[in-house]
């Protein structure tokens, strides 16, 4: 099945300022973070107009619970990807559509009709497909080159694992036509590796950034919105919901977490591709090593029964190897294998 929930995508140097237009005059409710909200409102001062809501910090079913709203028409997500994700759920579940101003260009939430649920210390516990309305994603140039660069590091590899995930699954080519063109804008979202996203390029947010921004928020998203089970999760995901189980990895950011995944995944799969991934996350600054997730060779057992776990949610197409699974971890523990 294609599913999309996005009817209009709007990257420029001025989108804020088409928000007024939009809502018209509409009863509108703003979901806010701690952090990037200040942003917005520095750029768009009538954004303090709305009335607001704070949100927990965790994509959870009490926070969705939590946020009972009345008297809206349209709710308006300010924040990143676990904000993004409960105000689709909240959106969702009160019949109302969404507007999404994305702070940080670190993941694909605001174009997915899923919604990834946690649980209260952050542990991954499942994630809900739905039917929301996202009426327009409103990305601001001046918000998001205000944004931390790590977040859109990790946002780089999320997107480029999409291309790995999608070709574990279902190879290079499928006889389904959604499925053969989430493969092609997969394809598309590897390619994001052979660009200069430093840190420096990120700042000056010329054309190649602005690229890997649109495909981090919105073709990556399209990826399993075309493809659905056919491109959208698979083993690096897997890794980082397994991962998550862990108090130590908290800290690190998803497409962090998904990277290391991708490393797992890839010498599941024998592939050539595999040291060279290596070579770029180690570049990049991305954790390749259970050691610096904080994770001893006492921990492999349980983390291999979560992936195995997490793959079976999954319905994996792909049987895997739990025995080759666990020499993978353990050769992981301190440094990647060559």
């Amino acid at each position: 099945m294609i599913r999309q929930a996005v009817l209009e995508y709007d990257h420029a140097d001025d989108a804020l300022e088409r928000l007024d237009e939009l809502i018209d005059g509409r009863r509108a409710h703003v979901l806010r973070g701690q952090n990037g909200f200040d942003v917005v409102k520095r750029v768009l001062p009538a954004i303090t107009a709305y009335p607001t809501s704070l949100f927990g910090g965790e994509c959870t079913d009490a926070e969705v619970e939590r946020l009972r709203l009345k008297n809206v028409d349209v709710l308006i997500a300010i924040g990143g990807g676990k904000l993004v994700d409960t105000a689709k759920l909240v959106a969702y579940r009160q019949g109302v559509p969404l507007i999404v101003i994305p702070t940080l260009a670190s993941n694909c939430a605001a174009f997915t009709p899923l919604s990834v649920i946690y649980d209260e210390q952050g542990a991954y516990v499942r994630y809900d497909v739905f039917r929301v309305v996202i009426e327009r994603v409103i990305v601001d140039a001046r918000v998001v080159t205000d944004s931390p660069y790590d977040y859109f590091r990790a946002g780089v590899i999320d997107t480029v694992a999409k291309f790995y995930e999608a070709r574990y699954l279902s190879g290079d080519s499928s006889p389904d036509a959604g499925v053969n063109t989430g493969l092609a804008l997969a394809e598309q979202c590897g390619r994001l590796v052979e660009l200069d996203l430093s840190e420096s390029s990120f700042t000056a947010y010329g054309p190649e950034t602005r690229f890997a921004v649109d495909h981090i928020l919105a073709v990556g998203g399209a990826v399993g919105g075309f493809g659905d089970a056919g491109t959208r999760v698979a083993v690096a995901h897997a890794v980082h919901n397994a991962l998550s189980r862990f108090e130590s990895t908290h800290p690190f950011l998803h497409g962090d977490k998904v990277g290391f995944g991708l490393l797992v995944q890839e010498r599941l799969r024998g592939s050539s591709d595999a040291p060279y991934l290596e070579a770029w996350l180690a570049r990049i600054g991305a954790p390749t090593s259970l050691e610096t997730l904080g994770l001893v060779p006492a921990d492999i057992p349980q983390l291999v029964d979560a992936v195995r776990v997490e793959t079976e949610l999954q319905r994996s197409p792909v049987t895997l190897d739990i025995d080759y699974l666990k020499i993978i971890f353990e050769n992981l523990v301190f440094s990647v294998y060559k």
